[in-house]
């Protein structure tokens, strides 16, 4: 090797004079001192999801077909489908609100309302548990603390719009309990219905029957008094009394048939309010404290009764009721007609939710402060004021009768008071007559079947389930734990922060990018068409393998050196081992003597010289034995002819810590000397992270050139090797990132030359 310049001795390439040994503060070495988190962070794309999936294919797999077939069981045995009882019964108001549509203040639906209360009413629901004990048998009220409230909670009672029948329904995963519960319920309904009727039907009897009596013993007086009239004038007289006073007979005629209509419809209101009254007691008997459930029941009731919110409910019914028949007739899911029901309803009950929100804190206020259920209420007072009303358009008819006798007895009218008595009895017996039919007609329902509430159908197991979502959730478990399972990898791969684009290493950890080197290519053995074909890639790839080395060879020989001399002394390392450091430095050199340059190659990983064991040279003398003055250079030095002839320096055989040997000045002035003799000086030092030996080579030369694996290093490694390369005044020249192949980094496409090739191909 050429005697070294003296005027530039042991010094290092960057600076005028030797540097004092390098002094690093623990702080500086600290994880979380390197660590910017600020410049690791890792955006998610869809590449970084392809990445993840194709690093853990296999345990994605596993894990995938393993909690895919968890949640299939799970989704079997915990998803059941759901079947729907459903019973009907027709509601027939009382002959009264027909009679009196007009002026009646107590509408069909407030009375439909008030039955659709009392089938879930404590009196009913008590009624069907005590008639029907089997209902404890099944799952819903095995294990229920109140099996009451549980059947109040599962039960769907709601009005079909438009017609006077009510729907009772039921949702479980036993269609014989679904069934039995309704029919029950049902069945206790009418029950119930029919007591309270019977005991209506006697109570009105008896109060009817004693105003009849008053009506005949009126009758029996009126033909009394009328006879005795007849007896004192005779037919002649009255007759021409009568004509004469013919307008005061007609109007006390009138007056009669007017008083005669009101009584008789005084009597029927009063007999209706009684009936009212029997019902609303029988609708809250049985409850002695209202609890909190009952509270929550009497508002729901008070909530469904109200005038805003019925039509909605009877409304929502229909749709239903046409969207079950849609369902057992339409086998896809999918079709139009389903999709049209579905939204309305859901209409329907965001309707009805915003009316709960709205109404719901003034009927708790009522319950709370005793008002009672609205609907019967409503009933009862509607009718109350009816009777009021027709009590006191009677008295008026009686005063107005009263006050035309008194005129007439005043005149002295023999006649006009026999065409008056006359009169009265005629108005008497029409009132005998009406009530007695009336009577009648109590007696009659009274022995015959109670018809005013008919059973339409009972509820029947059903044989196919109205909802079942098993197979959906069965079909989406897989789905999910694939996204679930991709996420969870995206994650890791994310939290990793491995290296899987070139380009992120200058955004993220300001480093520059000298070069990418794709993997090394392999030839496989073959015949005939694919031993051709095989050839033509592998040629391909080692065109693409050399030509990229030859990029890092003109980016790292592009700028003279501090003295304008196109000499350079270039550090070879990175963050941990297994980075292709070594095999980095190895094909360089050989790029750089087949460019023409003389080249040396030190091995200066005396803790691990791979390099040395690589090029046939393990064991032999070489830097150790130069650092410890045991040898000169130029005696331990081999040309490797195999990869072009450029001259390598082995590690030698140490026998110290190699800490020791590269302190001095020995590796200063032995790299000074290099320059001289050699176009460029490759040095391969051990990684940054792991030991401290680069740092102190790295003084001693142009800069340091972090060998990167793609796809394994991380971002974060990288990133605390480059700052305690700058932290010692060492600079980082770039990254070189190895195996990266073409179609992933995007720098292929360009190494065709139309079946030439290289004139050297890499030998180590």
């Amino acid at each position: 090797m050429d005697t070294p310049d003296p005027n530039h001795g042991p010094v290092p390439a960057r600076q005028a004079h030797v540097p004092p040994t390098v002094q690093v503060t623990p702080a500086e070495f600290d994880d979380d001192y390197y660590n910017d988190s600020s410049s690791s962070k890792k955006k998610l794309s869809p590449g970084l999801v392809w990445r993840a999936f194709r690093r853990y294919w296999w345990q994605a797999l596993l894990l995938w077909a393993i909690g895919s077939a968890g949640l299939v069981a799970l989704a079997y045995y915990r998803v059941k489908p759901t079947y729907e009882a459903v019973a009907q019964v027709s509601v027939e108001p009382p002959e009264e609100i027909f009679e009196r549509k007009s002026s009646s203040l107590v509408s069909f639906t407030e009375y439909r309302n008030s039955q659709v209360s009392l089938i879930t009413g404590p009196v009913v629901l008590s009624l069907a548990l005590s008639k029907y004990p089997e209902l404890y048998t099944y799952p819903k009220l095995k294990d229920s603390l109140d099996a009451e409230a549980e059947i109040r909670h599962v039960l769907q009672v709601a009005p079909v719009r438009e017609t006077n029948q009510i729907q009772v329904s039921m949702t479980s995963e036993l269609p014989a309990e679904a069934a039995a519960v309704v029919n029950a319920v049902v069945n206790a309904y009418i029950e119930n219905a029919q007591e309270v009727h019977e005991k209506d039907a006697k109570r009105r009897r008896e109060n009817l029957l004693s105003v009849l009596e008053e009506a005949r013993n009126a009758v029996s007086n009126k033909r009394s008094a009328l006879q005795k009239l007849g007896e004192e004038h005779g037919e002649a007289v009255v007759k021409q009394y009568t004509d004469q006073n013919r307008l005061s007979v007609n109007d006390y005629a009138e007056l009669n048939r007017r008083l005669t209509a009101v009584s008789v419809e005084r009597v029927k209101v009063q007999s209706y309010l009684e009936m009212l009254r029997g019902e609303k007691t029988g609708l809250a008997a049985g409850v002695s404290a209202p609890d909190e459930l009952a509270q929550k029941d009497a508002i729901s009731n008070m909530f469904y009764s109200h005038p805003s919110v019925v039509p909605i409910v009877e409304r929502h019914a229909t749709l239903k009721s046409q969207h079950d028949s849609a369902v057992r007739k339409i086998r896809s899911p999918s079709d139009p007609a389903l999709s049209h029901y579905r939204q309305q309803m859901k209409a329907l009950e965001a309707r009805l939710d915003n009316l709960w929100h709205s109404l719901e804190p003034t009927i708790r206020g009522r319950v709370l402060n005793g008002a009672g259920d609205d609907g019967a209420d409503n009933s009862v007072r509607g009718v109350e004021r009816q009777l009021a009303s027709l009590v006191a358009e009677e008295q008026a008819l009686k005063a107005r009768l009263s006050e035309m006798t008194v005129q007439n007895d005043r005149a002295a009218n023999d006649g006009l008071k026999l065409e008056f008595a006359r009169n009265d009895l005629t108005t008497a017996e029409a009132v005998q007559t009406q009530l007695e039919r009336h009577f009648k007609q109590l007696e009659f329902d009274s022995k015959g079947t109670f018809s005013r509430i008919r059973l339409d159908f009972q509820a029947k197991p059903m044989l196919r389930p109205s909802t079942n979502h098993r197979v959906q959730a069965m079909a989406a478990a897989p789905v999910g734990m694939l996204f679930a399972v991709l996420g969870l990898l995206t994650l890791f791969e994310l939290h990793s922060g491995r290296v899987a684009d070139p380009d992120e290493l200058s955004s993220r950890v300001r480093l520059q990018v000298l070069g990418v080197v794709p993997p090394l290519p392999r030839l496989r053995p073959a015949g005939g068409q694919l031993m051709a074909r095989n050839d033509y890639r592998a040629q391909r790839q080692l065109d693409e393998f050399v030509q990229s080395l030859d990029h890092l060879r003109v980016a790292l020989c592009a700028r003279p050196d501090p003295w304008g001399r196109n000499r350079h002394c270039v550090l070879i390392t990175s963050a941990i081992g297994s980075e292709g450091k070594t095999t980095l430095a190895a094909q360089l050199a050989e790029r750089c003597v087949n460019a023409g340059l003389m080249t040396l190659l030190i091995d200066a990983d005396l803790r691990n010289p791979t390099l040395s064991r690589m090029l046939d040279a393990s064991g032999q003398r070489g830097l150790v034995n130069v650092l410890r003055g045991e040898q000169a250079p130029e005696d331990v030095m081999l040309i490797v002819e195999d990869a072009g002839g450029f001259h390598f320096l082995p590690a030698g055989t140490p026998r110290m810590d190699p800490s020791r040997l590269l302190q001095g000045d020995q590796l200063g002035n032995l790299l000074a000397q290099a320059r001289e003799s050699f176009d460029i000086v490759i040095v391969d030092a051990p990684p940054v992270l792991p030991v401290p030996d680069a740092l102190t080579i790295g003084r001693w030369t142009d800069g340091a050139v972090l060998a990167v694996r793609y796809d394994t290093s991380r971002f974060p490694l990288v990133e605390r090797a480059n700052r305690r390369l700058a932290t010692v005044g060492v600079p980082v020249l770039g990254a070189v990132v190895n195996g990266v192949r073409p179609s992933q980094g995007g720098y292929g496409g360009y190494y065709a030359y139309g079946g030439s090739s290289t004139s050297a191909e890499p030998a180590v």
